[in-house]
C-alpha cells in the first residue's frame, strides 16, 4: 500500500504542480497572441519542438510567455520557467540557472554542478525519457541556449523548448537540431488593447472618461503599442485631473527624437524618471545597474542608512510602475527599464562613461576599470557580473583611494591586499562571494557596513582572518554565509549585536551554532537549511525579536523545548528535516505563528492545545509527506487556518471532526493519505475553495457537500476507491474544477431542473472505466472544459451537449462512442476536439458550422473511413490528425490548415 501510493503521490505532484510564475492582473489583449504560440506548440505532436517569441524590448514577451506557460504547463511531465537568462549568465549565476532548470523538473533539493558542462551531462542524463517544457526567458547569445537547451536528444519526445529574445539570430544554427524550430513575432498591441492598457494605468478602469477620450488617445498614439511605455506613461499621469498637465506631457513625448526606436522608448519613460526626486532617482538607478533580483529587504537596510527613504521611495516607483516585487519579495525592473537606468548613469560623464556614480563590468569587461583608478568620488557602486571566479586577480588598496564614497561593493573571486585603513567608511553593502583562504587586506574597517555578503566562499571557516577586522562593523544588518561549506561553527557573533539576518543556508559542515546567538536580540531570521546541525542552543529562545526560522534539510533531531517563549516568531520552515520526529508542546504556545511547514519528517503527531489558550494566528498548517503521522489533534487550536496541507501523510486514516470549526480554511489537502470519508463536519467549511484528495483511499464524498457554498475546486485524481459523486455536488454555487480522474464513477449525477451550476468550468472524468453516460449537460452551461478520455464503457454524449456554448475543448479519445450527437455542431466556440482511439465511425456532415474548430484528433481511429466533405468550410482548422484510420479518400481541406 505505502509504495502504491508513493507511486501515485509521485503521479499526481508532477500533474497537478502549480506554475510559479508572477503574471500581472493588468493583462488586455492577449488571447490571439496566447492561442497563436500555443498552436506553434502544438503539445499533442510528437517530436522535440523549439519556439521562439521574439520581439523588441517592452513589446511583452515574457508577460506573454508566462501566460502560454501557465495555460499549457499542466500537459508536461514536469515544467520549469528559467527568468533573467540574459543577466544571470553575464553574472555568476549561470550554474544557478542549471540547478534550477534540474530542480524543478526533478525535484532534486541536492543537486550539486560543478561546471556549464557537468550541468549539460545531467540535462541529457535525466530529461531525454519524459515530455518536458522548458521556458527561457530573455537570452540574448546561442552559449546560453547551448548551455540550457541545446540538442533535441537530451528532452524526450513532446517536449517543447519556448526561448523569448530580442535577437532572432540565436535561432539560426538550432534549426536542424530540433525537430520543428518556430518563430513568432511579437507586435505592437492595436489602438483598441492599446486604449484599454494605458486606462488601467492612467484611470483605473477599462475605458478613458469622455473628456479624456481624445487626449488619450493622441498619448497612446505617440508610444508605439509598447506595453511598457503605455503602463509607465499611464501610471505617471494616473491621478492628473488638469488637461493643462496632460498637454504638457503629450508635447514633451512628441518632443522625444526618433533617432532609432529603443531612444525613442527610453526619452519617453524618461519623463517618469525626471519626476522623482533624489532619493527616488538613486533608488531608480541602484535597482537598474545592479539590484534588479536582490531581496526588497536587503535593499531597504542600505538605502534607509544611507537616508533615501526607500519605504517612501518603493511606494513611488511602484505606483509609478517603474518596479515590481516579484516572487520571495525580490525587486524586478523591465529591461528597458535598466537600459534606461544605465544610460543616465553612462551619461554621467559622457567624456568617460566609467566615471559615472555606478560602474560594472565583467570577466571582458574590465577588472582595469578600478585598478586604471579611472573612478571619481561620485563613484557609490561597484558591480562585477563575472560568469566565473577570478581568482588570481588582485584588488589593492591603492585601487579605491579615489573612490572615498563606494556604497556598494560587489566582488567575485578577488583578494584585496594593502592597507585599507580610512578606506570604505561610506561602504553600507560588501558582496565578497568566493573570497580567499588568506586575508591579505589589513585595517579592513567597513564601520558603517549593514550587509556582508560572503555566500560560496568555500575556502573560510570560523578560523579565518577577516573576522577580527570585520567586528567594526557594528551596526551590520545582514550576514550570509550560505554554502561557505568549511564552516564548522558560526564565528563570534558577539559584535554584531544590530543583527537582524543571519543565513547559513548550504553550509553542510556547521555543526553547531555558538551559544553567544543568544544575545542578537535584533534577529529577525535565522536560515540554518541543509546544514549539520542537530539541535539550537537553549539560548536561541532569548530571541525575542524572531520572525522566520528555517531548518529545512537539516539534521535537526529537535526543536526547543521552550520555543513558545519566541514571541515574535510567526514562520517555521523544517521541510525534509528527516530526522526530526517531535514537535515541542510548547510550539502551540507561540502568540505570532502564523506558518508552520514540517514536510517529510517523522512526525508522528501534532501537540494537543490547553484548552485555557487558543492559537489564533496560525494561516498555514503544511505536514506533507510525514508519513510517520497518524492522527490529527483537536483542531479548535488552529481557529485562524487557512490552509491545511496532509498530502502523502501515508498512515493518517482521519480527520478530526473538529475541522469543521476552521471557518476561515480556504484549502485543504489530503491527498495520497489513507483517509476513507472525510467527517460530516467539513460541510461546515463556509470558506473553503480548494479540496485535494488525490490518490487517497477516498470511498465517498460528503452527502452534503452542497453545503460549501465557497468551494471552487475539487481534484480527486487517482481515488480508485471512489464510486459515487454525491447528487449534493450539483448544488456547490462557485464549482469551477471538477477532476475525479481514475476513479470507480459510474454516473455524474443529475440536476434537479430549478437549479442551475453556473461556474463549472473544467469537467474531467478521464479514465472513469466504469463511467457508462453522461448526465444532462444543460447543468453545466458555463462549462469550458469536458475531458472524458479513457471512459471505456462510455457509449454516447448526451445530446444536451449542444447547450455547452462557451465548450473550447471536448475530449472523448479511447472511448466506446460510435459517432457524435448532431448537435455538437452547435459548439460555436470549440477550439479542440480529440477522439484519439475511439470507436468513433465518422464525423459530423455538418462539421462546417463549428467555425473556431481549431484542431481535430483522430489518432488511432480505426473505424474511422470517411473525412465529411464539409470539413472545407471550417475557417480556423490548423491541425488535422487522422493517422491509424481506415480513411481512403481527403475532401478538399480548408485554406488554414
Amino acid at each position: 500500500h505505502g509504495e502504491l501510493a508513493r507511486l501515485i503521490a509521485q503521479k499526481v505532484s508532477v500533474k497537478l504542480k502549480v506554475s510559479c510564475v508572477d503574471i500581472s492582473d493588468h493583462l488586455v489583449g492577449m488571447d490571439e497572441s496566447v492561442n497563436e504560440v500555443v498552436n506553434l506548440l502544438n503539445v499533442e505532436s510528437e517530436g522535440v519542438r523549439l519556439i521562439g517569441i521574439w520581439g523588441m524590448g517592452g513589446i511583452g514577451k515574457t508577460t506573454l510567455a508566462k501566460v502560454v506557460y501557465d495555460k499549457v504547463s499542466t500537459n508536461f511531465d514536469g515544467c520549469s520557467f528559467i527568468p533573467n537568462v540574459q543577466e544571470a549568465s553575464q553574472g555568476s549565476d549561470m550554474l544557478a540557472l542549471l540547478r534550477r532548470l534540474i530542480y524543478d523538473i526533478t525535484g532534486d533539493t541536492e543537486v550539486r554542478i560543478s561546471s556549464i558542462d557537468h550541468g549539460k551531462n545531467m540535462i541529457k542524463k535525466r530529461f531525454c525519457r519524459k515530455k518536458f517544457l522548458i521556458f527561457l526567458d530573455d537570452v540574448d547569445h546561442v552559449s546560453q541556449l547551448r548551455a540550457l537547451a541545446e540538442k533535441k536528444e537530451w528532452f524526450g519526445s513532446g517536449s517543447r523548448i519556448v526561448v523569448t529574445t530580442r535577437d532572432k539570430s540565436v535561432f539560426a544554427e538550432f534549426q536542424d537540431q530540433f525537430d520543428c524550430c518556430l518563430v513568432y513575432e511579437v507586435n505592437e498591441l492595436n489602438t483598441r488593447v492599446a486604449l484599454q492598457l494605458f486606462s488601467k494605468h492612467a484611470f483605473r478602469s477599462n475605458s478613458p472618461p469622455n473628456e479624456f477620450l481624445s487626449l488619450s488617445e493622441e498619448v497612446i498614439a505617440n508610444t508605439g503599442g509598447l506595453p511598457l511605455a503605455i503602463e509607465v506613461i499611464g501610471s505617471f499621469l494616473c491621478g492628473k485631473k488638469k488637461k493643462l498637465v496632460w498637454q504638457d506631457t503629450l508635447k514633451k513625448i512628441k518632443n522625444c527624437q526618433q533617432r532609432d526606436v529603443q531612444r525613442n522608448v527610453q526619452e519617453k519613460l524618461m519623463l517618469s524618471y525626471k519626476a522623482l526626486d533624489h532619493p527616488q532617482q538613486q533608488i531608480f538607478l541602484d535597482i537598474a545597474c545592479f539590484l534588479s533580483g536582490e531581496r526588497e529587504s536587503y535593499a531597504t537596510y542600505m538605502w534607509d542608512d544611507c537616508g533615501f527613504f526607500p519605504n517612501e521611495g518603493i511606494e513611488v516607483l511602484l505606483l509609478m510602475s517603474l518596479v515590481k516585487i516579484r516572487g520571495k519579495n525580490r525587486l524586478w525592473m523591465h529591461d528597458q527599464l535598466k537600459d534606461l537606468g544605465k544610460s543616465i548613469v553612462q551619461q554621467e560623464n559622457c567624456k568617460d562613461p566609467i566615471k559615472g556614480s555606478r560602474v560594472w563590468w565583467n570577466r571582458q569587461g574590465g577588472p582595469d576599470i578600478v585598478q586604471q583608478k579611472k573612478g571619481t568620488g561620485t563613484v557609490a557602486a561597484y558591480y562585477n557580473q563575472s560568469e566565473v571566479p577570478l581568482q588570481d586577480s588582485v584588488l589593492t588598496s591603492k585601487d579605491f583611494i579615489e573612490v572615498p564614497n563606494i556604497r556598494f561593493l560587489e566582488l567575485f573571486g578577488w583578494t584585496l591586499s594593502g592597507d585599507f585603513g580610512d578606506l570604505f567608511s561610506e561602504l553600507r553593502w560588501l558582496t565578497w562571494s568566493g573570497c580567499p583562504k588568506e586575508m591579505q587586506a589589513t585595517n579592513f574597517c567597513p564601520k558603517n557596513l549593514v550587509i556582508l555578503q560572503l555566500h560560496q566562499s568555500s575556502p573560510i571557516d570560523e578560523h579565518w582572518g577577516g573576522w577580527t577586522q570585520l567586528k567594526v562593523a557594528t551596526r551590520l544588518k545582514v550576514l550570509d554565509l550560505s554554502d561557505c561549506i568549511m564552516l564548522k561553527e558560526t564565528p563570534e557573533l558577539s559584535a554584531f549585536l544590530s543583527l537582524e539576518k543571519l543565513i547559513l543556508k548550504g553550509c553542510e559542515m556547521l555543526t553547531k551554532l555558538s551559544d553567544s546567538i543568544g544575545i542578537l536580540k535584533y534577529l529577525i531570521e535565522l536560515d540554518i537549511s541543509y546544514t549539520s546541525i542537530i539541535e539550537l542552543p537553549n539560548s536561541i529562545i532569548n530571541l525575542k525579536s524572531m520572525k522566520v526560522l528555517k531548518i529545512d534539510g537539516s539534521c535537526m533531531q529537535k526543536l526547543p523545548d521552550a520555543i513558545g517563549m519566541m514571541e515574535k516568531l510567526k514562520e517555521i520552515y523544517g521541510e525534509g528535516c528527516r530526522q526530526l520526529e517531535v514537535i515541542p508542546s510548547d510550539i502551540m504556545r507561540l502568540p505570532s505563528l502564523q506558518i508552520l511547514k514540517l514536510t517529510g519528517t517523522r512526525v508522528v503527531n501534532i501537540p494537543k492545545l490547553p484548552q485555557s489558550s487558543v492559537a489564533t494566528r496560525l494561516k498555514v498548517l503544511d505536514l506533507s509527506d510525514c508519513r510517520m503521522l497518524k492522527e490529527t489533534p483537536e483542531l479548535f487550536a488552529f481557529l485562524s487556518l487557512e490552509k491545511l496541507i496532509l498530502k502523502g501523510c501515508e498512515m493518517l486514516m482521519k480527520l478530526s471532526d473538529s475541522i469543521g470549526m476552521l471557518t476561515y480554511l480556504v484549502e485543504l489537502d489530503v491527498s495520497c493519505t489513507s483517509i476513507v470519508e472525510l467527517p460530516n463536519s467539513i460541510v461546515n467549511l463556509k470558506g473553503l475553495k480548494v479540496l485535494k484528495i488525490n490518490g487517497s483511499c477516498m470511498q465517498k464524498l460528503p452527502d452534503a457537500i452542497g453545503m460549501m457554498e465557497k468551494l471552487e475546486e475539487i481534484y480527486g485524481e487517482g481515488c480508485r476507491q471512489l464510486e459515487v459523486i454525491p447528487s449534493d455536488i450539483v448544488k456547490l454555487p462557485s464549482l469551477q474544477i471538477l477532476k475525479l480522474t481514475e476513479t470507480r464513477v459510474e454516473n455524474v449525477p443529475k440536476l434537479p431542473q430549478s437549479l442551475v451550476v453556473t461556474r463549472l468550468k473544467v469537467l474531467d472524468l478521464s479514465d472513469c472505466r466504469m463511467l457508462k453516460e453522461t448526465p444532462e449537460l444543460s447543468a453545466f452551461l458555463s462549462l469550458e472544459k469536458l475531458i472524458l478520455k479513457g471512459c471505456k464503457m462510455l457509449t454516447k454524449l448526451s445530446d444536451s451537449i449542444r447547450l455547452l456554448k462557451y465548450l473550447v475543448e471536448l475530449d472523448v479519445s479511447c472511448t466506446s462512442i460510435i459517432e457524435l450527437p448532431n448537435s455538437i455542431v452547435n459548439l460555436k466556440n470549440l477550439e479542440v476536439l480529440k477522439i484519439d482511439g475511439s470507436c468513433m465511425q465518422k464525423l459530423p456532415d455538418a462539421i462546417g458550422m463549428m467555425e473556431k474548430l481549431k484542431k481535430i484528433y483522430g489518432k488511432g481511429c480505426r473505424q474511422l473511413e470517411v473525412i465529411p466533405s464539409d470539413i472545407v468550410r471550417l475557417p480556423s482548422l490548423q491541425i488535422l490528425e487522422l493517422t491509424e484510420t481506415r480513411v481512403e479518400n481527403i475532401p478538399k481541406l480548408p485554406q488554414s490548415l
